[in-house]
């Protein structure tokens, strides 16, 4: 008989209003790493814009929770460390993070990916 494990709570909608994006969010497939002061875990990059990712994790985190992040988005790219981010939305194990902190060169890597991702994109239209 296999376990099963009851997916966390959804912060998703509760309370929040609707916030019109600054930036598109592309989708894609990136594997990160993510530390705060109660958790060390991996996760999935599924979608990533110049202000933010969603992530598949290994933990059930809460919104307004600090994280440090570790990614690398090309073979031939710098691994991006930001320093600070925000859990902003819970749904089971997926969850949404804000940017708090970026270096210049995080930030200038992140909107060359999205760029050219967005491009990529319109080309095959």
């Amino acid at each position: 008989m296999m376990a099963v494990t009851r997916k966390p709570h959804s912060t998703k909608l509760k309370g929040i209003q609707f916030v019109l994006r600054p930036y598109r969010r592309i989708p894609t497939r990136h594997a990160l790493h993510y530390l705060s002061t109660e958790y060390v875990g991996k996760g999935l990059v599924t979608n990533l814009s110049r202000s933010g990712l969603r992530i598949q994790g290994e933990h059930a985190v809460e919104p307004g929770l600090s994280l440090a992040l570790r990614l690398t988005l090309s073979a031939d790219g710098p691994t991006i460390e930001v320093e600070r981010a925000t859990v902003r939305w819970v749904d089971g194990y997926d969850f949404g993070i804000e940017f708090d902190h970026l270096s210049p060169l995080a930030a200038a890597h992140i909107s060359k990916v999205v760029n050219q991702k967005i491009r990529a994109t319109q080309m095959s239209s």
